[in-house]
């Protein structure tokens, strides 16, 4: 018999897209489970590890479900993927996309949430309409040197697909877009990077906002609220 293909999946909902390019569209959310980086410094800790270290290997039948399948068939609602770094299984994506157009001869708007680091093969390149790329500063961690979080090949990958990538800064301080120019500035175009303050609750966004409007004001760069924080604080899964 043949073995049933799996994806390792941490959490499915339906909100909307609460940051970057397409910020407020409706959509459902598919987080995987597992990163190649790990983001934590004495300030802040990556705001969805406890869920994406959890993951159950579900075959692409129980993947979404009969009721978020039906709002993908209508092109209003995004298909967002995401972790973690959903690139570490994209080749099982690309086979579960496949499986998607096959049952219904159709297939959703798809986002795909990375932090830049994975080259995507050609295959994943092709049926992604909306790269969310968030690279990372050193306010992640020490534990991410330059060498772990900067991939020039990577970044240039995305970088060719100009039309419907973001790079996505998180930003907590002023020296963080010094970084932004110096360590990203030769690797992406500063026409395609979106600044967002750094916050995983509202009482953090109070402290950052600013900085990092007055920021996107100076240097004419493109401004990402952190809508589902705003709006349901820390909560996740909305």
């Amino acid at each position: 018999m043949e073995k049933k293909l799996k994806l390792p999946v941490s959490e499915v909902f339906y909100s909307i897209q609460g940051e970057g390019q397409t910020m407020g569209i409706p959509a459902v959310f598919l987080r995987l489970g597992g990163c190649n980086i790990l983001c934590q410094s004495e300030s802040w800790i990556c705001d969805t590890i406890e869920v994406w270290r959890k993951s159950k290997a579900l075959p692409f039948e129980e993947v979404l479900g009969e009721e978020y399948e039906k709002l993908l068939l209508n092109h209003k609602v995004h298909l967002v993927v995401t972790g973690g770094e959903p690139l570490i299984h994209q080749k099982i994506i690309v086979e579960f996309l496949k499986y998607f157009h096959q049952k219904h001869k159709k297939y959703p708007i798809i986002e795909v949430e990375t932090n830049g680091t994975i080259i995507p093969n050609e295959d994943m390149l092709g049926w992604v309409d909306y790269w969310n790329v968030s690279p990372k500063l050193s306010n992640a961690g020490a534990q991410n040197t330059k060498e772990v979080r900067i991939n020039p090949k990577a970044l240039s990958s995305f970088q060719s697909k100009f039309s419907n990538t973001i790079f996505k800064f998180v930003i907590e301080k002023e020296s963080d877009f010094d970084e932004v120019i110096d360590d990203y500035g030769h690797h992406i175009s500063m026409d395609q990077v979106v600044l967002m303050p750094a916050g995983s609750s509202q009482e953090e966004l109070l402290r950052t906002r600013l900085l990092v409007a007055e920021l996107c004001r100076k240097h004419q760069i493109r401004y990402s609220e952190r809508l589902h924080v705003v709006i349901w604080n820390q909560k996740t899964g909305v």
